[in-house]
C-alpha cells in the first residue's frame, strides 16, 4: 500500500525542529538572519513612507493652489514645513526660489520642480533597493554554505569507509549542508516580492505627484503671464502720460 509522504516529515523524521535546523545550518544561518531582520524592517519603513498621505496627500493641491491664488506665500511655506509630505517639500523649493528670484521665468521654475522632484524619488527609491540587494545576496550567503558543508561531508567521505551505515550519515550531512541555501531562499523570495511591490507603489504615487505638481506649475505660468501683461499694460500707459505732458 503506497504511503503519502508530507513535505514536513523527513525533517521530523530526522528530529529537527526550527532551532536545530538553524544550528545544523551552521555559522552562515547568522548573516541570514540578519538580512531577515534587516528585510522586515525596510519593509515596515517603505509600508509608512509609501502611503498616499506621506507622498501625495489628498487636499494638498488644492491648498497649495489657493495660496499660490492668493500670493500667500509665507502661509504657503508654513504649510509645506508642517505637511511634510514629497509634494510639500516640492512645492517648499519652488515657492522658496519664487521668493529669491522674483524675476524669475515659468521654464527656470519648471528645472527647480523637476530638479527637486528628482531628489524625492531618489529618497523614496533609495530604500527600496535595500530589498533587492538582500534578495540577490541571501542566496548567495546560502550557496556559500552548502558549498562549505559539501566540502566537509566529502573530506569526511576521504577519511573513512562509508559503506553500510555510514553512507546514512553522509546523506544526513548533504541534508544538512542544503539547510543553508533553503534559508537564503526563503528569505530572497519575499524581499524580492516586496521590492517589486514596492517599486510598483512608489511608481504610482510618482506618477500621481508630477501630475500635481505640473498642475501648480500651470497655475504659476498663468499667473506670471498676467503680471507681465499688466506690467506692459502699466508701463504703456505711463509713457503714454509722459508724451502727452511734453505735447501739452
Amino acid at each position: 500500500m503506497p504511503v503519502i509522504i508530507s513535505a514536513a516529515d523527513p525533517l521530523n523524521s530526522m528530529g529537527w525542529g526550527l532551532m536545530e535546523l538553524f544550528e545544523k545550518g551552521g555559522p552562515l544561518m547568522w548573516p541570514l538572519l540578519f538580512l531577515s531582520v534587516v528585510a522586515f524592517m525596510v519593509m515596515f519603513v517603505c509600508l509608512w513612507t509609501t502611503r498616499a498621505s506621506a507622498v501625495l496627500p489628498t487636499r494638498m493641491v488644492m491648498s497649495v493652489e489657493s495660496c499660490i491664488r492668493r500670493k500667500d506665500y509665507a502661509g504657503l511655506m508654513s504649510m509645506c514645513e508642517r505637511d511634510g509630505s514629497s509634494f510639500a517639500l516640492t512645492m517648499h523649493v519652488i515657492v522658496m526660489f519664487l521668493q529669491r528670484n522674483p524675476r524669475a521665468n515659468i521654464d527656470e521654475v519648471r528645472e527647480v520642480a523637476s530638479a527637486e522632484g528628482a531628489r524625492q524619488t531618489n529618497i523614496l527609491t533609495r530604500q527600496i533597493n535595500w530589498l533587492s540587494d538582500i534578495g540577490a545576496i541571501a542566496p548567495m550567503i546560502g550557496l556559500l554554505g552548502t558549498v562549505v558543508g559539501m566540502m566537509k561531508t566529502f573530506m569526511e567521505m576521504a577519511a573513512g569507509n562509508f559503506e553500510g551505515v555510514k553512507q546514512m550519515q553522509m546523506a544526513h550531512g548533504i541534508a544538512e549542508a542544503m539547510i543553508t541555501t533553503a534559508g537564503g531562499l526563503v528569505l530572497a523570495i519575499p524581499a524580492m516580492a516586496a521590492y517589486v511591490f514596492f517599486r510598483s507603489r512608489i511608481q504610482k504615487r510618482i506618477a500621481d505627484m508630477e501630475v500635481a505638481v505640473t498642475h501648480i506649475l500651470s497655475v504659476i505660468a498663468v499667473q506670471m503671464d498676467r503680471e507681465r501683461r499688466l506690467s506692459s499694460t502699466y508701463q504703456r500707459g505711463t509713457t503714454q502720460e509722459v508724451l502727452e505732458e511734453e505735447d501739452f
